[in-house]
Order: structure tokens, then C-alpha cells, then sequence
């Protein structure tokens, strides 16, 4: 359902991408990062994980 590469939005004001989708234990996780453009490194941005499904409770694919 969640690919690596693609952006998604929280419905505020902060998109992420996501960078590793992995699955541990009969579980998916979801490694992703904000991403705030190109005006600032990837290496600055928070990165966070968290269980595919949450992740997509918690996010809408962005389509920008």
C-alpha cells in the first residue's frame, strides 16, 4: 500500500516522505521523513517510524 519515494501530508501543515517500508514480525513498518522542500537537507529533517497502519490513519498521499 505505501511506497518508498512517496509523499504524504498530515492535513495541516507538514508533508513526509517515506523512505523504507519493512516488513519485522508479521508487521509492516513505515520509515519516513519530513520533507520540507528543497531548501533544506534531507540530513536536517526529523526522520520517525511507525506500523503501516497507523500511517495511514495519520496521512493522506500527497498529490503535489
Amino acid at each position: 500500500m505505501v511506497k518508498v519515494g512517496t509523499r504524504w501530508w498530515d492535513g495541516k501543515e507538514k508533508y513526509f516522505r517515506v523512505i523504507a517500508v519493512v516488513d519485522t514480525d508479521g508487521h509492516t513498518w513505515v520509515h519516513y521523513r519530513e520533507d520540507r522542500g528543497i531548501k533544506v537537507p534531507a540530513i536536517e529533517c526529523k526522520e520517525y517510524s511507525c506500523y503501516e497502519e497507523s500511517f495511514v490513519t495519520r496521512f493522506s498521499e500527497s498529490t503535489e
